[in-house]
């Protein structure tokens, strides 16, 4: 029964992703809403693995056959997330929740007010470049859920994602005249020793970045996309190819080959970019677990003496110590003593224990 609900939350998805683009030109404001009725029910469909009752927006007066009957009001996003979270253990990033509210937001405007995209002139079309930024975003952080660390729900689907892959890698090239008015400030700054890569989001030419091996925040100037990654040589022998990476879980666009935290480990160990440590004193460290994915021992102390997490490539300045178990991590929460960390539950739950 779950799976005839799971597969027509995904269809509809998809579907609503499809009407998104078809729509963008002629009727942008039932795209924008189009977009964000599919980001909301690939979240219930992830939801859904879990249990059909956290769909609804009260599980504690879910009634089964007014689910089945589509007769209850469902969750919301923030509400979705914090499920995710707290009771699957699964949920966003703050990145793909940041974007994903924005993506909310934008709906509600054009379903409650006038917007300046569905007027003319100057003023319209860089709403309407926005709008294709935003999507763009949005796709990228919905395929890396469905590819990577959701993959096990969604993988029967990978043939619709690719081809929606496909669909909005049509549609960015409606930025394409604002790339081509920033080829010759791209080309000052290629002078001046700054360095560009294709852009995981847009796919022009325009993410400035430092050239391999580095880590650091790259940006678009094209779609304004701007993330943490890291730039190498694919790693392939047959390949070598110079790439980017936005997380860790991802595969050179070029041979397919396929990264883990533990080779991005190696690479920066490889081109010393992991600080080195004094092996005489205790105290010196240069990995530590991460409070943002919860990765065990993920996060290296870099040359810049920047702390950057392998998996989720959450980069920080600072780590704290558990004041209960005195285990470091980065995102330390407060009052470790009592409450604990990502790996301990502090003093009362050693009371309770007791």
């Amino acid at each position: 029964m779950h799976d005839g609900i799971f597969d027509s939350l995904i269809r509809n998805a998809f579907d609503f992703l499809g009407r998104s683009i078809d729509d963008l030109q002629a009727h942008p404001k039932y795209s924008v809403i189009n977009f964000y009725s599919a980001v909301e029910l690939l979240l219930k469909a992830r939801l859904l693995k879990e249990h059909w009752s956290l769909i609804v927006a009260k599980p504690d007066e879910a009634d089964k056959a007014k689910f089945l009957r589509g007769d209850f009001k469902s969750v919301a996003l923030d509400e979705a997330n914090k499920r995710l979270a707290k009771i699957v253990g699964d949920g966003l990033t703050d990145d793909e929740l940041k974007c994903f509210n924005g993506l909310r937001k934008e709906r509600n405007q054009m379903v409650h007010f006038a917007h300046a995209a569905l007027g003319d002139g100057d003023e319209a079309r860089k709403e309407m470049e926005r709008i294709v930024s935003d999507h763009a975003k949005g796709w990228l952080h919905l395929r890396r859920l469905l590819t990577g660390r959701w993959v096990k729900h969604f993988e029967e689907y990978a043939g619709s994602i690719g081809d929606m892959d496909y669909r909005m890698r049509e549609q960015t090239k409606a930025l394409e005249p604002k790339f081509l008015l920033l080829t010759d400030v791209i080309a000052d700054a290629e002078r001046a020793g700054c360095h560009f890569m294709e852009c995981p989001s847009c796919r022009f030419n325009s993410f400035e970045v430092g050239k391999p091996v580095w880590v650091g925040v790259g940006k678009c100037l094209t779609c304004g996309f701007s993330s943490p990654v890291i730039t190498l040589e694919c790693v392939d022998e047959d390949c070598g190819r110079p790439i980017l990476l936005t997380e860790s879980r991802e595969s050179c666009p070029v041979c397919n080959h396929d990264y883990d935290p533990e080779e991005v480990d190696s690479v920066l160990d490889e081109h010393k970019k992991i600080r080195e440590t004094h092996y005489q004193d205790p105290g010196d460290f240069n990995r530590v677990d991460c409070g943002m994915c919860d990765g065990y021992e993920t996060v290296v102390c870099l040359d810049t003496d920047e702390w950057f997490c392998t998996d989720c490539f959450d980069i920080e300045e600072h780590v704290g110590q558990c004041e209960w178990c005195s285990d470091y991590s980065t995102h330390m929460p407060q009052d470790t003593f009592l409450s604990g960390c990502g790996r301990c539950e502090g003093r009362l739950g050693h009371e309770k224990d007791d």
